[in-house]
């Protein structure tokens, strides 16, 4: 389902990484607006490119904003730039990975720490609230506790050997939050590691994850279980591996592990969801029951041990399970209260579309609205949308029309995603995401675009200009 390459986790990391100068002495003041936000030179919204292209469902015909060729980390209320030593807008192209979601993750790398300059800027003005002087090789996207949207920037140094002792690499990294202001800071040994929800994530072992608070604290290890155990972190859709189950590393207060996350195990795998803090058990896939539509065996276990969790939220958890082991690719999503281990409302069955080109597994996953309220899954028939509430089918493809596969939900419900016949190039469209209806057969890929959660602006990175539109009226 997914169409990004990539390349190991370790060698992704060796790229270097990064280091920010602190606010202290590194922020520059930008002039303030009458409103009281931090502006531009002139205290008004920039006046970039103007925008020529085709309109975009789901967006207004004209943007709010511009700026020369950019691209951006969204930071909710905010959206971060980075420009080199030249001025240049660093356009974020090129990293050797990228999440599966399409959105920014490295906007900017080097291959040893330089000067360069963030600029916090209003998403819905473009005015600037802040800047930060760094010195970095990379900056990147990342979360802080909760989820919450932030940046990291990382500065990598090496101390050559003195004839003895070994080469030795550090790295410093620095996390700030879309106001600017510095959320916390550490030093790591080496540069094999990734950074999410506020942790430093390493590989503690074949079946461990050890998880350092950046902002101080005592680590947290994660373990999976089962002999020859092994459980890896996949920084490109954020999950913990382990094998035929898939969950969250982090979410919110709590953390995910496999049990019998190995090929030597008759049982089937199981997801445990533990408080993050204490790693007491709040939640497990092996204390529920399987929804209907999952085979189960003479023994009552299930044949598959394909599993995944999806999302966590609500004091609710969304799975998915594979069907069989005889059907690898159908796949039974629910909902189960926390509480009471009961499932919530019904389940959707789909036969999920899957690709050998594919790098990263998503199979039994959907693309979401950012209030869950719909979901579309990528299905051998082209897209389902569903209710994850109470999983209820909104519509799917029929036999005979050109399959879709869904890319993301913008927030009023617009659904874009892409058609391909044989070796032909793809074609980008937009559907209307609760009635089917297209709303646009044809648009440019650089045209698809990324949405800020929190304000629903939209914006796109194309060779003319990085413009930014409210939400279509």
């Amino acid at each position: 389902m997914n169409k990004y390459t990539v390349t190991a986790v370790g060698l992704v990391l060796a790229l270097g990484l990064v280091s920010g100068c602190g606010s202290s002495g590194g922020s520059d003041s930008a002039p303030r607006s009458k409103d009281g936000n931090s502006a531009g030179p002139d205290g008004t919204t920039p006046k970039g490119p103007a925008y020529s292209g085709p309109a975009i469902p789901g967006l207004a015909a004209r943007p709010a904003w511009s700026l020369p060729p950019a691209d951006a980390i969204d930071l909710g209320g905010t959206l971060l730039f980075v420009k080199d030593a030249q001025g240049t807008y660093a356009s974020g192209h090129g990293y050797t990975w990228e999440p599966v979601d399409g959105s920014v993750g490295t906007l900017h790398f080097t291959d040893d720490p330089e000067p360069a300059t963030l600029e916090f800027r209003d998403v819905k003005t473009g005015q600037v609230r802040k800047t930060l002087k760094v010195k970095t090789d990379r900056v990147a996207a990342t979360t802080w506790h909760d989820g919450v949207p932030a940046v990291a920037v990382f500065a990598g140094a090496t101390t050559e050997s003195d004839g003895l002792s070994g080469e030795k690499t550090t790295t410093e990294v620095t996390v700030y939050g879309g106001d600017g202001t510095q959320l916390g800071k550490a030093t790591i040994e080496g540069d094999e590691f990734d950074l999410h929800e506020g942790y430093i994530i390493e590989q503690a072992g074949d079946e461990s994850l050890m998880l350092t608070p950046v902002d101080g604290g005592a680590a947290r290890k994660v373990t999976c279980t089962g002999q020859l155990a092994r459980c890896t972190f996949d920084p490109r859709n954020n999950e913990i591996d382990g094998g035929q189950a898939h969950a969250p590393l982090i979410t919110g207060k709590y953390a995910f592990h496999v049990e019998n996350a190995s090929t030597y195990e008759d049982e089937p795998e199981q997801l445990v969801m533990t408080d993050l803090a204490t790693g007491k058990k709040a939640w497990s896939t092996a204390d529920v029951t399987p929804p209907a539509g999952v085979e189960l065996d003479e023994d009552g276990k299930r044949t598959s041990g394909a599993l995944r969790v999806l999302d966590v939220r609500d004091g609710r958890v969304l799975t998915a399970w594979g069907a069989g082991a005889l059907a690898p690719d159908t796949w039974v999503t629910a909902t189960y209260d926390i509480t009471s281990g009961k499932q919530v409302g019904g389940s959707s069955k789909y036969s999920y579309e899957d690709s050998p080109t594919d790098t990263v597994n998503t199979e039994g996953s959907s693309v979401f609205t950012p209030d869950h309220t719909l979901a579309a899954a990528h299905t051998e028939q082209g897209t389902a949308v569903w209710q994850p509430a109470d999983g209820k089918e909104v519509w799917t493809q029929k036999e005979g029309e050109k399959a879709m596969n869904p890319l993301r939900f913008s927030p009023n419900g617009i659904l874009y995603g892409t058609t391909k016949d044989g070796f032909s190039p793809s074609v980008f469209l937009a559907v209307d995401g609760r009635t089917k209806k297209v709303l646009a057969k044809s648009l440019p890929e650089e045209n698809i675009p990324l949405f800020s959660q929190q304000s629903g602006y939209g914006y796109i990175s194309t060779q003319k200009g990085f413009f930014v539109f409210p939400a279509q009226g």
